[in-house]
């Protein structure tokens, strides 16, 4: 597990990633200003660092506002991320590896991958590698959807849980309409549809043509997957 425990530190070192880019824009945002002020000879030196850092400050700000305004975008990618896995007939092996990213990092994981099969289970192999891309690819997927999921869509989830996997519709979209009322300008541009859309991409649900909602075996699963690490509805926003 230690090969998976390294892939996933990297996921979780890509939200930081993130931010860190972010914040070295902004930066040369604030060195940017700053050097063309400098030209200007009316404006002091004080007055141009000040001016400089408030310029940056106001570009880092755009950044998070335009990022946080597109929250159907980062759920629609996770949705055609996990749907490629939902089962073997949706995978093209060949596709997949023509256009997949090849690091100079993957010859140290396979090799990793080799030897940790070697010594835990050097009669079966093959079966090692099968039991790691299955339990590493779930979880990935499942971290996927934690990262994108809105806690108004896991509490709708745990209520289903909680009624014995089955809910009409009206019971289910008052969790929408709470969260609308509590964050009507986000919600404003995502309709119930969408909302409800993204857990049925996800396999999360079933709507059935009585308007009923049913939790799916992958959902139920999939808060077990939260339970097991800890994670909690409030730990989510919207």
């Amino acid at each position: 597990m230690a090969l998976w425990s390294k892939v996933k530190n990297y996921l979780e070192w890509a939200q930081l990633a993130k931010f860190v880019a972010d914040l070295i824009i902004s930066v040369a945002s604030w060195k940017t200003i700053r050097l063309i002020l400098g030209y200007v000879p009316q404006i002091s030196h004080d007055w141009a660092s000040a001016i400089s850092l408030f310029a940056a400050g106001g570009i880092l700000s755009l950044i998070v506002w335009w990022q946080q305004r597109r929250p159907k975008q980062s759920q629609t990618g996770v949705q055609s991320l996990v749907a490629q896995h939902a089962s073997p007939a949706n995978f093209d092996a060949t596709t997949f590896f023509r256009h997949s990213y090849y690091s100079p990092l993957q010859a140290e994981i396979e090799t990793n991958a080799r030897r940790a099969a070697t010594e835990n289970q050097p009669n079966d192999r093959e079966g090692f590698y099968v039991k790691l891309i299955a339990v590493g690819l779930i979880s990935y997927n499942y971290d996927m959807i934690w990262s994108s999921i809105y806690r108004s869509q896991l509490l709708a989830l745990l209520e289903l849980n909680r009624q014995n996997g089955l809910l009409p519709l009206p019971a289910v979209k008052t969790y929408y309409d709470q969260a609308a009322i509590a964050h009507p300008t986000r919600y404003a541009s995502y309709p119930f549809d969408e909302w409800l859309s993204y857990m049925k991409t996800n396999l999360l649900i079933l709507h059935h043509p009585s308007d009923m909602i049913e939790i799916t075996v992958r959902g139920k699963d999939f808060l077990k997957y939260l339970l097991h690490w800890g994670r909690e509805a409030d730990q989510r926003v919207l």
